[in-house]
């Protein structure tokens, strides 16, 4: 009996001093702490004393609420829910140093708990991502703040229409811009715009709830939720009159200006669309200035009702088909790997781009059809070809459980994993990354790979890139086609690349249309080069 509590204890004592080895491992990187029942903090390691900036003496004792850096009473509430609960709690909180300065971290609060399963304390691992942080909000801000007049561009217009209720628009064309830029140089028409874009935003101080946009090269939009709409155009006469009052000196000379107006009440999904359709009409016809629906919006209607009869035919006829597009490795000089795009063979054999269908595909519930097409027909054609090659997935093709097993089914019966790269449209936000991860989790186990397609266009956020564990950056064309002369768009690119190479992920430049382009994409150092300038889509490869 001796001999087995000996040995009993000794092997407790092993088992403790690998605990230890792994505690200390664990501490040596992570900022780590602990706090009693109430949040008072009861031990403090040195990665936190350091980043935090309060001595052992100074912080234990103390409330974690000392470094609390925002008041945000859903977070923290459903945070001590949680850990009460004897759950795991993981998110990420700003946080206040000594000095007053915040920083971020990436925190695990988990309960420990006694062997009658009450909490004794609670422990804290958390790993800072200040840097992280300040580089997506810099890359999101970039990419919703237009250049020239630091106001909010057209993508944040889109962007705040979607959030919105019930939107009012007006567009703002300024009268005969062309000949002030041929005047007095692109960079006094510059100033012009920046002049314009300031006296509109001070002007909107006394008008809440507006907001204004450059949209377009001389064209600005005025944008409000929930307003009358005579009110509406009552308060825009007022706001461009202050505008209009007083020149803009350009070289000495006054200039005075003037705008072009028109308006849309329509619904958001419209509103854009409609305003545009007026302005149109407003070139001709100088009494038309606000939307109406006997313009021509039926017009676009029908356009949608022949587009879905076309899809449906074309699924029906088996002409939907995937074109291939070449990715060039800029290191060893090679195409390595091809993207399958979707086109839609007319009966008249006319090759039609998703352009033209693509979004009346996603209205008709016709998406889905289409993609399984994708995925069947280029499995069949890359099965005996030695290259890789991707396929576009949306949310709304994640979110079909019925899409996933297909994929699943057909990477199982072509045993093709291997080969195929899952490119995930990155400007739709993801909000269920359990769904998202669990079905790329699949993915992975059959060998796939996942771009992020589209990155820096929409929902940019280097956050995702981690927690989708990423293979490739698929770095936007509208980023791309610009960065040779256009610095605030190679900015964003190297912070990308910057990022990427940390997390060991791959970057394709889009749109490579010339070879200026591909010289500079080679320069920055990003790995694969895509766009016309390597190759156009074609029915076959080579």
């Amino acid at each position: 009996m001796s001999f087995d509590t000996n040995n009993e204890l000794e092997i407790l004592r092993k088992e403790n001093h690998i605990l230890r080895q792994y505690y200390k491992a664990a501490e040596a990187h992570n900022v780590v702490s602990k706090g009693d029942l109430r949040g008072n903090i009861t031990y403090v390691n040195d990665n936190f004393v350091n980043i935090a900036q309060y001595s052992r003496d100074e912080i234990l004792g103390k409330p974690h609420s000392l470094l609390k850096g925002e008041d945000n009473k859903e977070l923290f509430g459903n945070l001590w829910k949680t850990i009460k609960d004897k759950q795991t709690w993981k998110g990420k909180i700003k946080n206040k140093k000594k000095d007053g300065s915040f920083y971020y971290v990436d925190n695990i609060i988990s309960p420990v708990l006694n062997e009658n399963g009450e909490i004794l304390e609670y422990i804290s691992f958390r790993h800072e991502i200040t840097d992280l942080v300040e580089k997506t909000t810099k890359l999101e801000k970039t990419l919703r703040e237009d250049l020239v007049t630091k106001i909010s561009n057209r993508y944040k217009l889109l962007e705040d229409i979607n959030f919105s209720t019930n939107p009012s628009i007006a567009l703002l064309d300024i009268v005969d811009f062309s000949s002030i830029n041929d005047l007095f140089s692109q960079i006094k028409g510059d100033k012009l715009l920046q002049t314009i874009a300031q006296r509109v935003s001070n002007e909107l101080k006394n008008y809440p709830n507006y907001y204004v946009y450059r949209v377009h090269s001389d064209e600005f939009a005025i944008l409000c939720d929930l307003e009358v709409k005579e009110e509406f155009i009552q308060n825009i006469k007022e706001i461009i009159k202050v505008v209009v009052k007083d020149p803009i000196v350009l070289k000495d000379k006054d200039i005075y200006i003037d705008f072009r107006t028109v308006y849309s009440f329509e619904a958001k999904e419209y509103l854009i669309e409609s305003a545009n359709m007026v302005k149109k009409y407003s070139k001709t016809n100088k009494n038309i200035f606000i939307y109406d629906k006997s313009l021509g919006l039926e017009n676009i209607y029908e356009n949608n009702r022949t587009w879905t009869l076309k899809i449906k035919q074309a699924l029906e006829d088996d002409r939907i088909v995937p074109y291939y597009q070449a990715i060039y490795n800029v290191k060893t000089k090679k195409i390595e790997k091809y993207e399958c795009l979707v086109r839609l063979v007319d009966e008249d054999g006319k090759v039609y781009s998703p352009f033209f269908f693509l979004d009346i595909a996603k209205k008709s519930r016709q998406y889905i059809s289409l993609t399984k097409r994708m995925i069947e027909k280029s499995f069949e054609y890359f099965k005996d070809k030695d290259f890789e090659f991707s396929i576009n997935l949306t949310l709304e093709d994640i979110a079909s459980k019925n899409l996933r097993d297909f994929i699943i089914k057909k990477l199982q019966e072509f045993n093709i994993g291997s080969k195929v790269v899952f490119e995930l449209v990155e400007s739709e936000e993801i909000v269920d990354f359990k769904e998202v991860n669990d079905f790329i989790e699949e993915l992975r186990a059959l060998g796939c790979q996942i771009a992020i397609d589209d990155f820096g266009s929409g929902y940019s956020n280097f956050a995702y890139l981690i927690r989708l564990k990423a293979d490739y950056i698929k770095i936007d064309g509208s980023l791309i086609k610009d960065f040779v002369v256009d610095q605030n768009n190679c900015n964003i690119v190297t912070t990308i690349l910057e990022f990427a190479k940390l997390q060991n992920i791959k970057t394709v430049a889009e749109f490579v249309s010339k070879k200026e382009i591909l010289d500079k994409v080679e320069f920055v150092g990003i790995d694969y080069a895509q766009g016309f300038y390597i190759h156009e889509p074609s029915a076959r490869i080579d």
